[in-house]
Protein backbone atom coordinates (compact mmCIF):
# COMPACT_ATOMS: atom_id res chain seq x y z
CA UNK A 1 0.00 0.00 0.00
CA UNK A 2 2.70 2.46 1.06
CA UNK A 3 4.84 1.55 -1.94
CA UNK A 4 1.84 2.11 -4.22
CA UNK A 5 1.30 5.58 -2.80
CA UNK A 6 4.98 6.40 -3.26
CA UNK A 7 4.87 5.18 -6.85
CA UNK A 8 1.86 7.40 -7.56
CA UNK A 9 3.56 10.40 -5.96
CA UNK A 10 6.64 9.79 -8.10
CA UNK A 11 4.43 9.74 -11.20
CA UNK A 12 2.79 13.04 -10.27
CA UNK A 13 6.20 14.53 -9.47
CA UNK A 14 7.46 13.48 -12.89
CA UNK A 15 4.35 14.97 -14.54
CA UNK A 16 5.07 18.27 -12.80
CA UNK A 17 8.51 18.29 -14.54
CA UNK A 18 10.18 19.93 -11.53
CA UNK A 19 13.23 21.16 -13.48
CA UNK A 20 10.88 23.46 -15.45
CA UNK A 21 9.33 25.08 -12.37
CA UNK A 22 12.09 27.66 -12.03
CA UNK A 23 10.73 29.14 -15.27
CA UNK A 24 7.62 30.12 -13.29
CA UNK A 25 9.31 30.91 -9.98
CA UNK A 26 12.16 33.16 -11.19
CA UNK A 27 9.92 35.86 -12.76
CA UNK A 28 7.94 36.11 -9.50
CA UNK A 29 11.16 36.47 -7.51
CA UNK A 30 12.44 39.18 -9.85
CA UNK A 31 9.14 41.08 -9.77
CA UNK A 32 9.05 40.80 -5.99
CA UNK A 33 12.67 41.97 -5.67
CA UNK A 34 11.82 45.04 -7.76
CA UNK A 35 8.80 45.70 -5.53
CA UNK A 36 10.92 45.29 -2.40
CA UNK A 37 13.53 47.69 -3.78
CA UNK A 38 10.73 50.25 -4.12
CA UNK A 39 9.55 49.56 -0.54
CA UNK A 40 6.39 47.73 -1.64
CA UNK A 41 7.02 44.14 -0.48
CA UNK A 42 4.02 42.25 0.97
CA UNK A 43 4.26 38.62 2.10
CA UNK A 44 0.78 37.28 1.31
CA UNK A 45 0.50 38.65 -2.26
CA UNK A 46 4.04 37.38 -2.92
CA UNK A 47 3.23 33.86 -1.71
CA UNK A 48 -0.09 33.76 -3.57
CA UNK A 49 1.60 34.88 -6.78
CA UNK A 50 4.41 32.35 -6.32
CA UNK A 51 2.00 29.43 -5.78
CA UNK A 52 -0.31 30.50 -8.62
CA UNK A 53 2.57 30.86 -11.09
CA UNK A 54 4.10 27.49 -10.13
CA UNK A 55 0.74 25.71 -10.36
CA UNK A 56 -0.02 27.17 -13.78
CA UNK A 57 3.37 25.86 -14.92
CA UNK A 58 2.59 22.41 -13.48
CA UNK A 59 -0.84 22.43 -15.12
CA UNK A 60 0.69 23.48 -18.43
CA UNK A 61 3.15 20.58 -18.21
CA UNK A 62 0.27 18.16 -17.60
CA UNK A 63 -1.80 19.63 -20.44
CA UNK A 64 1.25 19.28 -22.67
CA UNK A 65 1.61 15.61 -21.71
CA UNK A 66 -2.09 14.98 -22.32
CA UNK A 67 -2.47 16.80 -25.65
CA UNK A 68 0.85 15.58 -27.09
CA UNK A 69 -0.26 12.03 -26.36
CA UNK A 70 -3.65 12.66 -27.96
CA UNK A 71 -1.98 14.07 -31.07
CA UNK A 72 0.40 11.13 -31.33
CA UNK A 73 3.48 13.29 -30.73
CA UNK A 74 4.71 11.51 -27.59
CA UNK A 75 5.80 7.88 -27.63
CA UNK A 76 7.71 5.57 -25.30
CA UNK A 77 11.14 6.66 -26.59
CA UNK A 78 10.38 10.40 -26.43
CA UNK A 79 12.88 12.45 -24.41
CA UNK A 80 11.87 15.09 -21.88
CA UNK A 81 8.40 13.76 -21.06
CA UNK A 82 7.03 12.19 -17.89
CA UNK A 83 5.81 9.20 -19.90
CA UNK A 84 2.99 8.44 -17.48
CA UNK A 85 0.42 8.05 -20.26
CA UNK A 86 2.47 6.43 -23.03
CA UNK A 87 3.76 3.72 -20.66
CA UNK A 88 0.25 3.01 -19.37
CA UNK A 89 1.17 4.00 -15.82
CA UNK A 90 -1.61 6.60 -15.70
CA UNK A 91 -4.82 7.05 -17.69
CA UNK A 92 -4.97 10.10 -19.91
CA UNK A 93 -8.16 11.26 -18.18
CA UNK A 94 -6.40 11.24 -14.81
CA UNK A 95 -3.61 13.45 -16.20
CA UNK A 96 -6.22 15.85 -17.62
CA UNK A 97 -8.00 15.94 -14.26
CA UNK A 98 -4.69 16.70 -12.54
CA UNK A 99 -4.07 19.62 -14.90
CA UNK A 100 -7.55 21.01 -14.26
CA UNK A 101 -7.11 20.59 -10.49
CA UNK A 102 -3.85 22.56 -10.47
CA UNK A 103 -5.51 25.33 -12.47
CA UNK A 104 -8.41 25.35 -9.97
CA UNK A 105 -6.05 25.86 -7.02
CA UNK A 106 -4.19 28.55 -8.99
CA UNK A 107 -7.59 30.19 -9.55
CA UNK A 108 -8.15 30.34 -5.78
CA UNK A 109 -4.83 32.18 -5.40
CA UNK A 110 -5.89 34.44 -8.27
CA UNK A 111 -9.17 35.33 -6.54
CA UNK A 112 -7.22 36.44 -3.49
CA UNK A 113 -4.86 38.52 -5.64
CA UNK A 114 -7.83 40.17 -7.35
CA UNK A 115 -9.26 41.20 -3.95
CA UNK A 116 -5.86 42.66 -3.07
CA UNK A 117 -4.90 44.41 -6.31
CA UNK A 118 -8.11 44.69 -8.34
CA UNK A 119 -9.14 44.31 -11.97
CA UNK A 120 -5.65 44.35 -13.57
CA UNK A 121 -4.85 41.12 -11.69
CA UNK A 122 -8.02 39.54 -13.09
CA UNK A 123 -7.09 40.52 -16.65
CA UNK A 124 -3.49 39.37 -16.26
CA UNK A 125 -4.47 36.14 -14.53
CA UNK A 126 -7.08 35.17 -17.11
CA UNK A 127 -4.68 35.99 -19.95
CA UNK A 128 -1.94 33.88 -18.33
CA UNK A 129 -4.24 30.88 -17.77
CA UNK A 130 -5.59 31.13 -21.31
CA UNK A 131 -2.07 31.36 -22.73
CA UNK A 132 -1.06 28.30 -20.71
CA UNK A 133 -3.98 26.30 -22.12
CA UNK A 134 -3.65 27.31 -25.78
CA UNK A 135 0.08 26.59 -25.64
CA UNK A 136 -0.72 22.86 -25.68
CA UNK A 137 -4.48 22.67 -26.24
CA UNK A 138 -7.04 24.00 -28.67
CA UNK A 139 -7.39 23.19 -32.37
CA UNK A 140 -3.90 24.51 -33.16
CA UNK A 141 -1.52 24.38 -30.22
CA UNK A 142 0.94 27.29 -30.07
CA UNK A 143 3.62 24.76 -29.10
CA UNK A 144 3.37 23.28 -32.60
CA UNK A 145 3.99 26.62 -34.32
CA UNK A 146 7.01 28.96 -34.60
CA UNK A 147 5.36 31.28 -32.04
CA UNK A 148 5.86 29.23 -28.87
CA UNK A 149 9.02 31.12 -27.94
CA UNK A 150 7.23 34.45 -28.47
CA UNK A 151 4.42 33.44 -26.11
CA UNK A 152 6.88 32.27 -23.48
CA UNK A 153 9.03 35.41 -23.88
CA UNK A 154 6.02 37.65 -23.23
CA UNK A 155 4.12 35.73 -20.55
CA UNK A 156 7.01 34.35 -18.51
CA UNK A 157 8.87 37.63 -18.61
CA UNK A 158 7.02 40.97 -18.60
CA UNK A 159 3.60 39.49 -17.71
CA UNK A 160 4.60 37.41 -14.66
CA UNK A 161 7.26 39.87 -13.47
CA UNK A 162 4.73 42.69 -13.95
CA UNK A 163 1.93 40.85 -12.15
CA UNK A 164 4.23 39.95 -9.24
CA UNK A 165 5.20 43.62 -8.91
CA UNK A 166 1.63 44.88 -9.35
CA UNK A 167 0.23 42.44 -6.77
CA UNK A 168 2.36 44.16 -4.15
CA UNK A 169 2.66 47.75 -5.38
CA UNK A 170 -0.68 48.13 -7.26
CA UNK A 171 1.11 50.00 -10.04
CA UNK A 172 3.43 49.06 -12.89
CA UNK A 173 6.27 51.45 -13.82
CA UNK A 174 7.90 51.11 -17.23
CA UNK A 175 11.22 50.11 -15.71
CA UNK A 176 9.74 46.87 -14.35
CA UNK A 177 8.97 45.75 -17.90
CA UNK A 178 12.51 46.66 -19.03
CA UNK A 179 14.03 44.83 -16.06
CA UNK A 180 12.04 41.70 -16.94
CA UNK A 181 13.56 41.31 -20.43
CA UNK A 182 16.75 39.43 -19.45
CA UNK A 183 14.53 36.83 -17.76
CA UNK A 184 12.37 36.69 -20.90
CA UNK A 185 15.39 35.83 -23.05
CA UNK A 186 16.51 32.93 -20.91
CA UNK A 187 13.06 31.39 -20.42
CA UNK A 188 12.48 31.55 -24.19
CA UNK A 189 15.91 29.92 -24.59
CA UNK A 190 14.70 26.95 -22.49
CA UNK A 191 11.83 26.34 -24.90
CA UNK A 192 14.02 26.85 -27.96
CA UNK A 193 16.56 24.38 -26.53
CA UNK A 194 13.74 21.88 -26.04
CA UNK A 195 12.54 22.40 -29.60
CA UNK A 196 16.03 22.07 -31.10
CA UNK A 197 16.50 18.81 -29.21
CA UNK A 198 13.15 17.48 -30.49
CA UNK A 199 13.45 18.81 -34.05
CA UNK A 200 13.39 15.41 -35.76
CA UNK A 201 10.53 13.96 -33.72
CA UNK A 202 8.49 17.15 -34.00
CA UNK A 203 8.96 17.34 -37.76
CA UNK A 204 7.87 13.73 -38.09
CA UNK A 205 4.72 14.51 -36.08
CA UNK A 206 3.80 17.42 -38.37
CA UNK A 207 4.85 20.18 -36.02
CA UNK A 208 6.42 23.40 -37.28
CA UNK A 209 8.30 24.78 -34.31
CA UNK A 210 10.72 27.68 -34.59
CA UNK A 211 13.88 25.62 -35.31
CA UNK A 212 11.94 23.59 -37.90
CA UNK A 213 10.80 26.81 -39.60
CA UNK A 214 14.28 28.40 -39.44
CA UNK A 215 16.38 25.27 -39.88
CA UNK A 216 18.64 23.84 -37.20
CA UNK A 217 21.61 26.15 -37.80
CA UNK A 218 19.54 29.32 -37.74
CA UNK A 219 17.70 27.95 -34.75
CA UNK A 220 21.03 27.58 -32.96
CA UNK A 221 21.93 31.17 -33.83
CA UNK A 222 18.60 32.33 -32.39
CA UNK A 223 19.34 30.26 -29.29
CA UNK A 224 22.76 31.93 -28.90
CA UNK A 225 21.14 35.36 -29.33
CA UNK A 226 18.69 34.58 -26.51
CA UNK A 227 21.44 33.29 -24.22
CA UNK A 228 23.83 36.18 -24.67
CA UNK A 229 21.06 38.71 -25.31
CA UNK A 230 19.99 38.25 -21.69
CA UNK A 231 23.31 39.72 -20.55
CA UNK A 232 23.17 42.55 -23.10
CA UNK A 233 19.67 43.43 -21.89
CA UNK A 234 20.87 43.26 -18.28
CA UNK A 235 23.51 45.88 -19.09
CA UNK A 236 20.87 47.97 -20.89
CA UNK A 237 18.46 47.71 -17.94
CA UNK A 238 21.14 48.95 -15.54
CA UNK A 239 22.24 51.71 -17.94
CA UNK A 240 18.62 52.91 -18.25
CA UNK A 241 18.09 52.83 -14.50
CA UNK A 242 15.49 50.06 -14.73
CA UNK A 243 17.66 47.79 -12.57
CA UNK A 244 20.20 48.83 -9.92
CA UNK A 245 23.95 48.42 -10.51
CA UNK A 246 24.04 45.56 -7.99
CA UNK A 247 21.90 43.53 -10.43
CA UNK A 248 25.05 43.20 -12.55
CA UNK A 249 26.02 40.43 -10.13
CA UNK A 250 24.09 38.13 -12.51
CA UNK A 251 26.96 38.47 -15.00
CA UNK A 252 28.83 35.85 -12.93
CA UNK A 253 26.58 33.22 -14.56
CA UNK A 254 27.77 34.10 -18.08
CA UNK A 255 30.32 31.23 -18.32
CA UNK A 256 27.45 28.76 -17.79
CA UNK A 257 26.05 29.69 -21.21
CA UNK A 258 28.96 27.99 -22.99
CA UNK A 259 28.09 24.42 -21.96
CA UNK A 260 24.58 24.03 -23.46
CA UNK A 261 25.60 25.86 -26.63
CA UNK A 262 28.62 23.58 -26.96
CA UNK A 263 26.47 20.48 -26.51
CA UNK A 264 24.11 21.59 -29.27
CA UNK A 265 27.01 22.16 -31.63
CA UNK A 266 28.59 18.82 -30.77
CA UNK A 267 25.56 16.50 -30.76
CA UNK A 268 22.34 16.06 -32.75
CA UNK A 269 20.74 13.04 -31.08
CA UNK A 270 17.83 13.90 -28.74
CA UNK A 271 18.97 11.81 -25.72
CA UNK A 272 22.46 13.33 -25.96
CA UNK A 273 20.94 16.82 -26.06
CA UNK A 274 18.68 16.45 -23.03
CA UNK A 275 21.50 17.65 -20.71
CA UNK A 276 21.73 20.80 -22.86
CA UNK A 277 18.04 21.55 -22.18
CA UNK A 278 18.53 20.99 -18.46
CA UNK A 279 21.66 23.16 -18.50
CA UNK A 280 19.65 25.97 -20.11
CA UNK A 281 17.01 25.70 -17.39
CA UNK A 282 19.77 25.72 -14.76
CA UNK A 283 21.30 28.84 -16.32
CA UNK A 284 17.90 30.59 -16.21
CA UNK A 285 17.45 29.59 -12.56
CA UNK A 286 20.92 30.71 -11.44
CA UNK A 287 20.80 33.94 -13.44
CA UNK A 288 17.34 34.74 -12.07
CA UNK A 289 18.25 34.04 -8.46
CA UNK A 290 21.44 36.11 -8.57
CA UNK A 291 19.59 38.86 -10.48
CA UNK A 292 16.83 38.99 -7.85
CA UNK A 293 19.38 38.98 -5.02
CA UNK A 294 21.31 41.77 -6.70
CA UNK A 295 18.16 43.88 -6.89
CA UNK A 296 17.39 43.15 -3.22
CA UNK A 297 20.90 44.21 -2.23
CA UNK A 298 20.27 47.64 -3.74
CA UNK A 299 17.21 48.05 -1.53
CA UNK A 300 19.23 47.09 1.55
CA UNK A 301 21.69 50.00 1.18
Amino acid sequence: MEQGVRAQLRLWWALARPFTLTAAVVPVLVGTALAAEDGEFRWLPFLAMLVASALIQVGTNMFNEYFDYRRGIDHVSSVGIAGAIVTGAMAQGVVLAGALATFAVALCCGVYLITVAGLPMLIGGVASALAAFVYSGGPKAVSSTPFGEVEVFVFMGPVIVGLAYFAQAERLPWDVVVASLPVSCLVAAILLANNIRDIEGDAGAGRRTLPIALGRERGLRAYAVLLYGAYALLLAAVALGAAPPTALAAVVTLPLARRPLGLFRRFRNAPQLHPAVKATALLHARFGLVYALGILLAGAF
